[in-house]
C-alpha cells in the first residue's frame, strides 16, 4: 500500500534520489530552499511512501502566480526538466493526488518538465537537450569535437585567456554584471543579483562558477551544476567587446576536461529553443547528442507567447530591453524575473 504525504525526512529524501535514475539536482531539498527562499514560491511537494515507510516516488510543484503567465502548478521554476519520479504506478498515483491539488487552487493548468505517461495530460515538444558522453581521458572527448570548434578552443589559449573555476563572491558578482549585459543584448530580464547569490549560498555543494580573464578582466563566465553522474551548464555571460577570443569555448572545453578528471559520466548543455538555431550549432559542434524534450500540461496545453520568438509580444518585449537604460534595466529585471519560470 503507498500513501502520498507532504512531510518528510530529509535523509531519507536524498537517501531515495541518491538511488532513483531518474532524479535531478532540482528535486533536491536545497533547490526547494533556494526557490522559496529567492522567489517567495509555495511548494507543494508529494512524496509517496510504501507500507515501510519509505520514500519511493516525488511529484515537485510550486504554485507560482503570475500576471504574465497567468497562476500555475510547475515542476518546477528555472529547470529544464524536472519531471515526476518513482516507479509508473507511482507516478500516477502522484499525479493525480496532483490534480486533486490543481483543483483546490486558483491555478491555470499543471506543467510537468518532462513527458508523462498519463492520459489526463497533454505534451508538447518545444526545446531539445544535448548532452556529450564523457571519459575519463579528456583526450577521448576532444577528438569527437569538430575541427572548428577545436580551433576557436585554441584561440584564446595563445591569446592569453585563463580560466579557473572559483566560489569567490566577488568574482560571482562580475559574472552578474556580466550576465545583465548578455541578457540586455539578447532584449530579456536579467537573472537579479539574489537568485545567483542564494544559489551560491544554499546550493554551494552542487555549483561552482567557472570564469575566462584576459588582462585581469572576466570576459567570460559560466555557472556548473554538478548531481550525481551528471555535470549541466546552467548558467553562461560574456562581454560583448571580446567575443573574438572566443572565450565561451575555452570555458566549456575546460569544465568539460574538469568533468573527465573527476570521473563524472555526461555533460549536458541544458535545453535549447528549436528556433536557436545558432545555439543548437554551437553546442552539436562539441559533439552532443540531441535529445527531444517533451513537457506535459493539465487540463490543456497553455498559450505561451512569451515563449516563441516569432510573436509580435516577443519582438516587441526584446526591443524595449535592448533600448532600455542599464539604470532601468535592472530594477525591470528584479520585478519581472521571477514571472518568466
Amino acid at each position: 500500500m503507498v500513501e502520498v504525504t507532504e512531510n518528510v525526512n530529509e535523509y531519507e529524501w536524498k537517501k531515495f534520489l541518491y538511488m532513483c535514475d531518474d532524479a535531478t539536482i532540482y528535486h533536491t531539498p536545497e533547490w526547494k530552499q533556494f526557490l522559496e527562499k529567492t522567489f517567495d514560491y509555495k511548494p507543494k511537494y508529494l512524496f509517496a511512501k510504501d507500507e515501510c515507510g519509505n520514500i519511493v516516488g516525488l511529484l515537485a510543484l510550486f504554485y507560482v502566480r503570475s500576471k504574465l503567465r497567468g497562476n500555475m502548478l510547475c515542476t518546477m521554476p528555472f529547470t529544464y526538466s524536472s519531471s515526476c519520479i518513482g516507479s509508473e504506478d507511482v507516478r500516477n498515483l502522484l499525479l493525480e493526488e496532483g490534480i486533486n491539488l490543481y483543483h483546490g487552487l486558483n491555478a491555470g493548468c499543471i506543467e510537468i518538465r518532462g513527458k508523462v505517461n498519463h492520459d489526463k495530460f497533454h505534451i508538447q515538444k518545444l526545446f531539445c537537450v544535448h548532452t556529450i558522453e564523457l571519459s575519463t581521458h579528456p583526450s577521448e572527448v576532444w577528438q569527437k569535437i569538430s575541427r572548428g570548434a577545436r580551433s576557436s578552443t585554441k584561440k584564446p589559449i595563445k591569446h592569453g585567456v585563463k580560466v579557473y573555476s572559483t566560489k569567490d563572491i566577488k568574482e560571482l558578482k562580475s559574472f552578474f554584471e556580466l550576465n545583465c549585459t548578455t541578457k540586455k543584448r539578447i532584449g530579456v530580464p536579467s537573472h537579479p543579483w539574489k537568485f545567483f547569490k542564494n544559489l551560491f549560498e544554499l546550493m554551494n555543494e552542487y555549483v561552482v562558477l567557472y570564469v575566462a580573464k584576459y588582462n585581469n578582466e572576466i570576459i567570460a563566465g559560466g555557472i556548473f551544476e554538478y548531481f550525481k553522474d551528471t555535470v549541466t551548464f546552467g548558467y553562461a555571460a560574456h562581454n560583448p567587446n571580446h567575443l573574438s577570443l572566443r572565450p565561451n569555448n575555452i570555458l566549456v572545453w575546460k569544465s568539460i576536461e574538469d568533468a573527465c578528471v573527476n570521473n563524472y559520466k555526461y555533460y549536458s548543455f541544458g535545453r535549447t529553443s528549436y528556433d536557436n538555431k545558432g545555439l543548437m550549432t554551437f553546442k552539436e559542434r562539441w559533439g552532443a547528442v540531441e535529445t527531444e524534450l517533451y513537457y506535459s500540461y493539465y487540463p490543456d496545453i497553455p498559450n505561451q507567447f512569451l515563449m516563441k520568438r516569432d510573436k509580435i509580444q516577443y519582438k516587441v518585449g526584446t526591443k524595449i530591453f535592448r533600448e532600455m537604460p542599464i539604470q532601468l534595466y535592472k530594477p525591470c529585471s528584479s520585478v519581472l524575473f521571477q514571472h518568466l519560470y
